[in-house]
């Protein structure tokens, strides 16, 4: 009996293959590209309150460890994203410090420094007497608007909290 050769079969992809695969890797990338912008946006204001809220944290603690005022201070004259830095009062030097917010997030802060006395509660720099309302810090992406602002709050007796705008309404800030 006679065995007949099977024909040799080359391997590899026709080229209507890969213009399919190409075609449709292109459209899923354009479907994925405008929600990664908004994760990418997201992060970065997620990161900036993050930032600010272990620099108060850090700022309390300090001044409960010590029994001392300690204040945390804007590098530029209430300009917090410029950066800030955390200080015991009276004292030149920083216990720590944070550049500058460079990744297109507005930080909105109070016009003074924030200052806690010896026990963790919030004080009024100017006057030295303690605080009757809360103190807020926002962040807000410059390029989407419709990424969730970020706040962080300190209660008069020194606690920070990170809040999430619920209703997406940057005017009523994280109350909504």
């Amino acid at each position: 009996m006679k065995r007949i050769a099977a024909r040799p079969r080359f391997g590899g992809f026709s080229l209507m293959e890969v213009i399919v695969v190409v075609s449709i890797l292109g459209i899923l990338a354009a479907i994925a590209v405008p929600s990664m912008r908004d994760l990418i946006a997201s992060s970065k204001v997620r990161t900036a309150a993050s930032d600010v809220y272990s620099s108060l944290i850090f700022a309390r603690s300090e001044a409960i460890k010590r029994n001392s005022s300690v204040d945390v201070i804007p590098s530029v004259a209430s300009n917090w994203g410029a950066g800030w830095s955390v200080r015991v009062t009276g004292a030149a030097e920083n216990l720590t410090a944070r550049e500058a917010i460079t990744n297109n997030v507005t930080l909105g802060g109070p016009a003074a420094s924030v200052r806690y006395r010896g026990d963790g509660r919030l004080i009024d720099p100017a006057t030295g007497s303690l605080l009757a309302a809360e103190v807020m810090f926002t962040f807000q992406a410059t390029d989407f608007s419709h990424v969730p602002l970020r706040c962080v709050s300190v209660d008069p007796s020194g606690r920070p909290s990170l809040r999430t705008d619920k209703d997406r309404n940057a005017a009523n800030g994280c109350n909504g």
